[in-house]
């Protein structure tokens, strides 16, 4: 069974064209960087577009987001070279909800981005948030979680949005912390603190390795101490062992 099957996404939905690279150059306004990040690409497959005549899920829109639909693409990749700028070109170039997939041989990585109604023009969407799992497997449990008929479906903005959640999650029980009972906002909360602290600490231990006044390397070692209490404590009460 591949992805979409585990997903459970429509065969009335399927699409199944090749996007040619070309759309992109005269579509997304592109830098001569920009269009360089196209040669690491072989082909650009739309495979889904999840309507409501082909999913039953309505359409949203509230002034500032709008779901008419979701598309579905597979970038089959040469290599994996700044594969987030080239992710953040693709979904600012198709101004619709996605799961972005690059695939890479036999790992696939999923991108998501939200869209929001641009202040200056509201004619444009602007990407404010992107999310994306590592690299994974077909037959990866993640999948089995991204299955539509496990989500809430109101409209395609729930669906997307507990997509994304789903992504943020992951990464949380990729460091075996439980995060089911979590909001999608609560794990990235939480994630990203984990993350400045892991930054913070690597930069202190570097300036303890360069230091050479006593009385400034116990300073530093008291904050570093603190930190790891922090660290620690966040890992005990979301550890799956609880």
């Amino acid at each position: 069974m591949n992805i979409y099957e585990t997903m459970g996404l429509p065969s009335a939905a399927r699409i199944d064209r090749v996007v040619a690279k070309k759309q992109f150059y005269d579509n997304g306004d592109l830098s001569t960087a920009d269009k360089r990040l196209f040669e690491n690409v072989n082909k650009i497959h739309w495979l889904y577009a999840l309507k409501t005549e082909t999913t039953f899920i309505p359409s949203f829109c509230d002034g500032e987001r709008e779901y008419p639909e979701i598309e579905v693409l597979e970038v089959n990749l040469r290599a994996e070279k700044q594969l987030n700028r080239l992710a953040e070109v693709i979904m600012r170039a198709i101004p619709y909800p996605m799961l972005l997939l690059f695939r890479l041989g036999d790992k696939v990585r999923l991108y998501m981005g939200k869209l929001r109604q641009n202040q200056a023009d509201s004619e444009r969407m602007t990407l404010t948030d992107v999310e994306s799992t590592d690299w994974l497997t077909e037959n990866a449990d993640f999948w089995q979680g991204m299955a539509l008929g496990k989500l809430p479906t109101a409209n395609f903005c729930t669906v997307y949005e507990a997509w994304f959640d789903a992504i943020s999650k992951s990464h949380l029980a990729a460091m075996s912390l439980a995060a089911e009972e979590l909001t999608g906002d609560e794990a990235r909360e939480k994630l990203a603190r984990l993350q400045a602290i892991e930054l913070e600490l690597s930069k202190l231990r570097n300036q303890m390795k360069k230091e050479s006044q006593f009385n400034r390397k116990l300073e530093l070692n008291s904050r570093l101490q603190k930190l790891k209490k922090e660290q620690k404590s966040i890992m005990e009460q979301g550890s799956r062992a609880q």
